[in-house]
C-alpha cells in the first residue's frame, strides 16, 4: 500500500486508547453478572441468552465489527485487555470473546459483499470461524462457487452465531492441498451437533457443524495466501482495523484468555491467603504466608504472569502499529510473536501450577473456582494456535532462513 494509503488509513482509525478505556468501563459493568452465572454457564454446556446480550451490548463481542455497521473498530490491545478482564469472571465468556471477535476481524476482511449479508441486520449477529474440517469434507466447484459438504468440529458460540466461515483446503491438479480457502455459510443452512462435552471451556458451545452440499458463492470466499500476503477483499482499504497481519494474528489470538485465566487465579488465591489466615497443612505454619514457601511461589507466579502479559500487551501494541501502517510484518518478526506466545501459555502454565501448590487439595473442591479456572485454562493453552512446540518451530525456522519447509497453512 502507497504511504498516501497508509496515511489516510491512520487518519480515519478510531482513537484506540479512548475506545479502550470506554469498552474496558463498560465491561467492568458486567463482571459481576458473568461471574454470578458461571458456574450454571458450566453446568448447562453454553452460556445463557442473558449473557451473551450483556456481552454484545458491552462492546465485548462488538471489538472487531466495523464502525460502519455499529462495531467498534477497537483495535488489538483493546481486544486482549477485555478478554483478560471478561476471563477473571467466566473463562467460557473470555473464550467466545476470542471466537467471535477473531470472526468478526475477518468478515471485515472479506468482500462487501460478505460483509453486507453479515451485518445486514446490525452488529449483533455473530461469526463462528471453523479452520479445520474433520477428514471426509467434499469440496466440488460449480458455476460461480463451490458445493462443499464436511464436519467441522470445536465451533465455539455455534448456538448463538448466526454464520459461520469455514476453511477447508484447495487442492491441486495431482489432489494434493495447495492452499486454504475460508468460505460464509449461513448457519441456517447447517446441523449444529451437540458433540462438546468437556472437562473446561464447557459453556463455549463448542459443537460440531455439519455442512451437507451447501452453496459458496465465490464472492464469500478467502483464500489463506492472500490473506496471509496482505491481501484482503475488503475495498475499506482505509479501515486499519482489517490491515493487521494475520500471520501475527493468529499466534496470539489464543494467549489472551489463557493470561486472563491466570491472572484471575492469582488475584484469587492472593484474596484467599490474605483476607483470613489459612494455616499450612502438616506445619506449624497457622498463616500459610508466613511461610518461605508460600512466599516463594506466589512471588514466582505473579513474575511469570506479570511476564506474560507484558510480552502479551507489547505483541498487541506491535499490532496495532503496524495496522497503522499498513505493512504486512517480516518473517522473523511473525516468527518472533508467535515465540512469545509460546512462552506466554508455558508462563501462565507454570504460574497455575504454582497456584494450585499454595491452594493444597481444596484447590479441586467443586466449591472453589479455581479448579474450575484450571480447567478451563488448561483446555484453551491447548488449541491448536497455543501449542508451544510448534510456534518454536516456527520461530527457529525463521532464525535460520529455512523458508522452503512449509509446514503449516497459518504461516
Amino acid at each position: 500500500m502507497s504511504t498516501t494509503n497508509a496515511v489516510r488509513g491512520a487518519a480515519s482509525s478510531p482513537d484506540l486508547v479512548a475506545l479502550r478505556a470506554e469498552v474496558l468501563a463498560r465491561v467492568d459493568q458486567i463482571l459481576p453478572d458473568l461471574a454470578r452465572s458461571a458456574e450454571q454457564a458450566e453446568t448447562d454446556r453454553d452460556l445463557a441468552p442473558e449473557s451473551v446480550e450483556l456481552l454484545i451490548e458491552s462492546g465485548a463481542l462488538r471489538l472487531f465489527v466495523p464502525r460502519r455497521f455499529g462495531g467498534y473498530e477497537a483495535g488489538y490491545r483493546t481486544y486482549i485487555d477485555t478478554t483478560i478482564k471478561v476471563a477473571t469472571a467466566c473463562g467460557s465468556s473470555a473464550w467466545l470473546c476470542f471466537i467471535t471477535n477473531h470472526g468478526d476481524w475477518h468478515t471485515g476482511q472479506m468482500s462487501q459483499s460478505v460483509q453486507d449479508t453479515v451485518w445486514a441486520s446490525g452488529p449483533a449477529a455473530k461469526v463462528g470461524t471453523l479452520l479445520t474440517p474433520s477428514p471426509g469434507w467434499r469440496a466440488q466447484d460449480v458455476e460461480g462457487g463451490i458445493n462443499v459438504s464436511g464436519e467441522w468440529p470445536y465451533a465455539s458460540g455455534s448456538t448463538f452465531s448466526k454464520w459461520s466461515l469455514i476453511a477447508f483446503p484447495k487442492l491441486g491438479p495431482d489432489g494434493q492441498p495447495v492452499d486454504n480457502i475460508l468460505g460464509l455459510v449461513s448457519n441456517d443452512e447447517v446441523e449444529i451437533k451437540d458433540t462438546w462435552r468437556v472437562a473446561g471451556m464447557a459453556a463455549t458451545g463448542s459443537n460440531t457443524v455439519v455442512v451437507d452440499d451447501v452453496f459458496i458463492p465465490h464472492e464469500h470466499t478467502m483464500l489463506m495466501s492472500d490473506m496471509l500476503a496482505h491481501r484482503f477483499p475488503t475495498p475499506h482499504k482505509s479501515e486499519s482495523m482489517y490491515q493487521m497481519d494475520v500471520g501475527a494474528v493468529f499466534h496470539l489470538a489464543t494467549l489472551a484468555p489463557c493470561v486472563g485465566l491466570a491472572k484471575a487465579a492469582f488475584d484469587l488465591t492472593l484474596a484467599r491467603i490474605t483476607t483470613k489466615p489459612k494455616p499450612m497443612a502438616y506445619t506449624f505454619y497457622e498463616d500459610t504466608t508466613k511461610a518461605p514457601a508460600t512466599q516463594f511461589a506466589m512471588a514466582k507466579a505473579g513474575w511469570l504472569i506479570d511476564t506474560a502479559l507484558e510480552q502479551t500487551r507489547a505483541t498487541a501494541d506491535a499490532i496495532d502499529r503496524q495496522a497503522r501502517s499498513a505493512s504486512a510484518f517480516s518473517g522473523l518478526e511473525r516468527g518472533t510473536f508467535a515465540m512469545r506466545s509460546a512462552m506466554g501459555h508455558r508462563l501462565c502454565r507454570e504460574a497455575m501450577d504454582l497456584l494450585l501448590d499454595v491452594h493444597g487439595a481444596g484447590a479441586f473442591a467443586l466449591s472453589n473456582p479455581i479448579q474450575r479456572m484450571w480447567r478451563d485454562f488448561h483446555i484453551a493453552s491447548r488449541h491448536g494456535f497455543s501449542v508451544p512446540g510448534l510456534k518454536h518451530e516456527i520461530y527457529g525456522r525463521a532464525l535460520l532462513g529455512a523458508e522452503e519447509q512449509h509446514m503449516a497453512p497459518i504461516v
